[in-house]
C-alpha cells in the first residue's frame, strides 16, 4: 500500500553488474515509487533514499553529517538522496520504521521459507551490528509452534561497547549473569556463544584498509577476553586485515599464559588476510577460523582497496591445506547473498556474480562443499548431528536439479533445490516436482 516502505539493507553491490555499474539516483526512486518511501542500502558503504523516505527521517538542507558519515548535498546545499560512510548508512537503517509484532512473525515466516528455497537448513546468527534479542521473538515463536523450518545458532552481541565506560557496563553485565547463557536451548534454537563484533576499536570493515589497532583499545579489548575466558565461553570475533589479526592474537596469547582458551574452542571470522605466520598462532590456541565468500558480490571493489593482495582474499587453499578446523559461509545478508550455491560456485570457479575472476585460491567442489556442510556443523558446536548423511544424524538435506559434482564448473552457482527436508520433514518442493 502506498506509504509503506520499500527497504533493501544491502546484499548487492553496483560492481556485481556488467552492464551499467551507476548507483541509482533519487530522481530515479521517485519515478519507481513516488508514494512510498524507498531506502537503497548498498552493502555497508552507501545509501540512495527516494524523496518520500528524505521526508519521512527529516533529512533537509539542516541535516548535519553523522559520525563517521556524509550526507551529499549538491551546490545548493540540498541533500542529494544519497549518503556515505558506515555511520551514515547505519543512521538511515535506525530510522526506517520496525514492522509490529504480528507483521514480524509474518515476516520470519517469509524469511525461513526463502532459506528453505534456496537450500539452507541451518545459519549462524553471528550476532552482528545491531543484533538485541527482541529479534529471535518470532523465530522463538515459530519454534514453539513448531513450524519453524530452519536451525538458528545463535552469538549473543554483548552490547558492543565503544569505549572504557561501556566495556565496564558489559563486564558488570557478564558479571551480574545479565547476558543470556549459551547451551541451553535445542536442535533448532540456541545461543552458542558470544559474537561478532564485541569491542568497536578492533572492528574493520573489508573495503576500508586498516593498520594495527591502538594499546588502548588492545588493552580494552584485552579487559573483555579476560573475562569470557574467565568464564569458559565461546568467543567468534570479525577480524579481516592481517595487522588486525596479529593484534588479537597478541591479547589472546597474553590471555592464555593465565586462563587456558584451547579447550573453549573460539574462532575469527572472515581472516582475508590471513597470513602463514597466524596458522601456527591459531593451531597452538586451538582456534578455528570461518571463511566467506563476499567476493561474490564485491570482489572488484575489493581488488579496489588492496590491489594485488586481494587475489589471496580469502586465503581458502592456504587455510583448507594448513588442517586448522574451519567453516565456510556467506557472511551478512547485507554485505552478501545467502545462497549457498553461489557461495560454492565462487569458491571453486573463483569468479563473482559478474563473472570476473576475483581470487586465485579456490577449491575442489568435494572440498567446497564438505567446509559448507559438515565442517559447519562443527562450528555450530553439532558435529554428531548436523553436516552429514549419516544414520543418527537429522535428516536434514536437499535434492536438487542437477548433480552438484558434474555440472560444469560455471552452472553450480544455478543449481536449486527441488526438495529441501529439515528434521524429516520436508519444508520445501520446488514445483512440479512431486517426493
Amino acid at each position: 500500500p502506498a506509504g509503506e516502505w520499500i527497504v533493501t539493507f544491502g546484499g548487492w553491490a553496483e560492481a556485481q553488474f556488467k552492464d551499467d555499474q551507476r548507483s541509482f539516483t533519487r530522481e530515479e526512486l521517485d519515478a519507481l515509487a513516488p508514494s512510498h518511501p524507498v531506502v537503497m542500502q548498498t552493502l555497508y558503504t552507501h545509501s540512495v533514499l527516494n524523496s518520500a523516505a528524505m521526508r519521512s527521517i527529516g533529512m533537509d538542507a539542516s541535516a548535519p553529517d553523522p559520525a563517521n558519515g556524509k550526507i551529499e548535498k549538491d551546490s545548493k546545499g540540498q541533500p542529494t538522496g544519497r549518503v556515505t560512510g558506515a555511520g551514515a548508512v547505519a543512521m538511515v537503517a535506525e530510522k526506517v520504521p520496525l514492522a509490529s509484532a504480528e507483521q514480524r512473525l509474518v515476516n520470519a515466516r517469509k524469511v525461513v521459507q526463502e532459506l528453505n528455497a534456496m537450500g539452507i537448513t541451518t545459519f549462524m546468527d553471528a550476532g552482528g551490528r545491531g543484533m538485541t534479542p527482541e529479534h529471535d521473538v518470532p523465530y522463538q515463536k515459530l519454534a514453539e509452534q513448531q513450524q519453524l523450518n530452519v536451525r538458528i545458532f545463535s552469538q549473543h552481541a554483548l552490547g558492543q561497547p565503544k569505549n572504557a565506560e561501556e566495556v565496564d557496563a558489559m563486564l558488570a553485565g557478564l558479571q551480574a549473569g545479565q547476558i543470556p547463557p549459551s547451551f541451553r536451548g535445542n536442535e533448532w534454537m540456541d545461543n552458542v556463544g558470544y559474537g561478532e563484533l564485541p569491542y568497536s576499536g578492533v572492528y574493520t570493515t573489508l573495503l576500508t584498509p586498516k593498520g594495527r589497532p591502538s594499546d588502548a583499545d588492545l588493552q580494552q579489548w584485552k579487559r573483555m577476553v579476560q573475562a569470557i575466558a574467565d568464564k569458559g565461553l565461546y568467543l567468534n570475533v570479525h577480524a579481516e586485515m592481517a595487522e588486525v589479526i596479529s593484534g588479537m592474537l597478541d591479547v589472546y596469547e597474553e590471555v592464555n599464559r593465565t586462563t587456558p582458551i584451547r579447550g573453549l574452542r573460539w574462532s575469527l571470522s572472515h581472516v582475508d588476510q590471513l597470513q602463514p605466520s597466524h596458522i601456527e598462532r591459531l593451531r597452538r590456541l586451538g582456534m578455528s577460523v570461518q571463511l566467506h565468500s563476499r567476493p561474490v558480490v564485491q570482489g572488484t571493489l575489493e581488488h579496489q582497496a588492496h590491489g594485488d593482495t586481494a587475489w589471496d582474499m580469502p586465503p581458502l587453499r592456504m587455510v583448507r591445506d594448513s588442517g586448522i578446523p574451519w567453516g565456510l559461509g556467506s557472511d551478512a545478508t547485507a554485505v552478501n547473498q545467502g545462497n549457498p550455491f553461489y557461495t560454492l560456485g565462487f569458491v571453486v570457479t573463483g569468479r563473482a556474480l559478474n563473472g570476473d575472476n576475483v581470487i586465485r585460491q579456490t577449491l575442489s567442489r568435494t572440498e567446497a562443499l564438505v567446509a559448507h556442510t559438515r565442517a559447519n556443523a562443527l562450528q555450530v558446536f553439532r558435529p554428531t548431528e548436523l553436516g552429514a548423511l549419516m544414520p543418527g544424524r537429522f535428516a536434514d538435506l536437499l535434492i536438487l536439479d542437477r548433480d552438484y559434482l558434474t555440472v560444469p564448473e560455471k552452472d553450480i552457482q544455478s543449481l536449486k533445490p527441488l526438495m529441501t527436508m529439515v528434521g524429516g520433514r520436508i519444508v520445501y518442493t520446488a514445483a512440479p516436482f512431486k517426493p
